[in-house]
């Protein structure tokens, strides 16, 4: 049996191809022959473009998943006026093959597909040429469901569909090139995108970007929410106040619609680990390495692809594939040997040596600043941020930011608890005369995450390796049942003295109110866990509230979101920012 999971656009570059398109995500039993079905959509889609004059590409993605099941993806490329009715005819091939219509059913969807595409095409009339003639000229174009537009920031120019001018209408020359990043990876886009926001403003730029947390134009928040999706994508090159982007790309949006934007010049992958994994069609680190990698297939000849080194599937897929532009590697190891590769190639590198953050090009070795002398460091003790400054750094070069300019940002970024909000952020609460509290908010939410955390845990000052800190914890309902088991299991790792488990309850994901909680439970006892230490929290600042109560001297809230109710939590208690490093 087939079974269709998904039907959509894919609007942008994706996991299949660069150009646009319509993809179907199939699910089978692992023992069935599904080449047949493959090879009955392949022919029945060519009658389709044959009858309704298209040309196309055709690609095929299988892979396996767990519990005795696997899949597939049947995408076809289609120009950007007949993207809805490119998926009609996705699906209208796909039922063929599957014997789902008869021949008249058939032509007679075929019929209503053709006349749908011509509606489509005709209300979008000019979108193709005028997206022809700007790829020709390098010039970055836009387009959405409400308006097509050229250019970027300053020089954007924009027309509702269905009132497009010709292309011997635009002033072509009025369109000049600007800088844009893409930002993407596991662990560590936000807080690289905030560096690199500050590496650019030092140098003069004004900037816009997107996060999970919002659009942010000059490093204040305009708009709250996650927008690192193409629309955020969008919101953010058509603005006329910056001048240059950087867009933080999330997994999610690259799977479901593709890439926000044509080209880059550059993009940066922070890191691959085992997260989100099981949806769409991505089971194992090799398509998740793949997913994030179409940042940098649209990265311009003349940009670079920054790349970390410490991501043995990222270096995989990066081996068994050729790039369009240079790749720049970073590692916390020096003597790692990509990097010892590339070095001996005259090649660009970024890594620590003597406690420096430097840049290694042949024999000529920079050195930007001590890591030490990094606020988001933390004295050195969080290592996963100084991957990220690597990452940073090295983005900024390619943008063409000037050493002075990088230095300095690294030697500011994250003196000021409002630099990198909710990401290793730690307070001290005086909750006694002589009695302090600290708390330490962090997004980790996934293994590498919390790893990461753990060992910026065991690295503070003053850390007893007989102290049992308390943690806090919630997870969205969106990964699997033995993945949330997992990750209470890994919760071990900080040695607590207590768990408590909360809600996260605007991101349900369909779980049921207290599923989540329970499965991360499970974990946490599986793997030997005082089940008397486990307890239930209404949101994150009772839960800090009961970690004080119990007689904390640490508190690690894992899986921080709710930002706004926890700072006004500590502006209470008279928090202030711990100073360390």
């Amino acid at each position: 049996m087939v079974t269709v999971i998904d039907s959509r656009r894919l609007t942008g570059a994706n996991l299949h191809a660069r150009a646009a398109g319509a993809v179907l995500e199939l699910r089978f039993e692992t023992e069935q022959d599904i080449a047949p079905v493959i090879a009955g959509w392949q022919h029945h889609l060519h009658e389709g473009l044959d009858a309704l004059g298209w040309t196309a590409e055709l690609h095929v993605r299988r892979f396996v998943q767990v519990a005795g099941s696997a899949g597939a993806e049947l995408m076809f490329t289609a120009a950007v006026d007949r993207l809805y009715a490119a998926t009609d005819l996705n699906e209208w091939a796909l039922a063929r093959a599957l014997g789902q219509s008869t021949a008249e059913q058939a032509a007679a969807r075929l019929a209503e597909i053709s006349a749908a595409a011509q509606a489509e095409q005709q209300a979008r009339r000019g979108a193709v040429e005028l997206i022809a003639e700007a790829q020709a000229r390098g010039v970055m174009w836009l387009i959405d469901d409400e308006q097509l537009s050229l250019g970027q920031f300053a020089d954007v120019q924009s027309w509702p569909i269905g009132a497009l001018p010709s292309v011997d209408a635009i002033d072509w020359s009025s369109f000049g090139r600007r800088p844009l990043a893409l930002i993407t990876g596991t662990n560590g886009k936000t807080t690289t995108t905030r560096l690199l926001a500050r590496m650019l403003r030092e140098h003069g730029l004004r900037v816009g970007n997107t996060s999970t947390d919002g659009l942010c134009v000059d490093e204040r928040l305009i708009e709250a929410g996650d927008w690192t999706g193409p629309g955020g994508a969008r919101a953010i090159v058509r603005n006329r106040e910056i001048d240059v982007a950087l867009l933080e790309t999330a997994r999610g949006g690259l799977l479901r619609r593709g890439l926000g934007v044509p080209r880059a010049d550059v993009a940066v992958i922070t890191n691959v680990a085992r997260d989100h994994l099981g949806e769409y069609g991505v089971h194992d680190l090799a398509g998740m390495a793949a997913a994030k990698g179409v940042v940098a297939t649209v990265v311009d000849p003349d940009g670079r692809i920054v790349l970390c080194a410490d991501s043995p599937a990222l270096v995989d897929w990066a081996r068994s594939r050729e790039l369009p532009a240079p790749i720049v590697w970073f590692s916390l190891d020096a003597g790692h040997p990509i990097l010892g590769g590339s070095s001996a190639r005259g090649e660009e590198i970024w890594t620590v040596v003597d406690g420096d953050l430097v840049r290694r090009e042949g024999e000529v070795v920079t050195r930007l600043c001590a890591v030490e002398q990094m606020p988001l460091s933390l004295g050195g003790r969080a290592r996963h941020n100084v991957a990220n400054a690597l990452a940073a750094a090295a983005a900024a070069r390619g943008l063409g930011v000037a050493d002075p300019s990088i230095a300095a940002a690294l030697r500011e970024f994250g003196s000021r608890p409002d630099d990198n909000p909710g990401r290793a952020r730690i307070w001290v609460i005086e909750v006694e005369p002589g009695k302090q509290v600290r708390v330490l908010l962090d997004f980790a939410h996934n293994l590498a995450g919390l790893a990461a955390i753990a060992e910026l845990v065991r690295g503070l000052p003053g850390w007893d390796p007989g102290s049992r800190p308390a943690i806090g914890f919630g997870m969205a309902g969106d990964r699997s049942d033995d993945e949330l088991r997992e990750l209470g299991a890994a919760l071990l790792q900080f040695r607590p003295g207590g768990v408590i488990l909360r809600e996260q309850p605007h991101y349900m994901r369909g779980r049921e109110l207290g599923e989540v909680p329970a499965l991360i439970e499970q974990g946490l006892l599986a793997a030997g866990f005082d089940p008397t230490r486990i307890s239930r929290a209404v949101d994150e600042p009772s839960s800090i509230e009961q970690a004080i109560e119990a007689g904390a001297e640490l508190v690690v809230m894992l899986v921080h979101t709710e930002r706004e109710a926890v700072t006004r939590w500590l502006q209470a208690r008279g928090a202030r920012p711990a100073s360390i490093g």
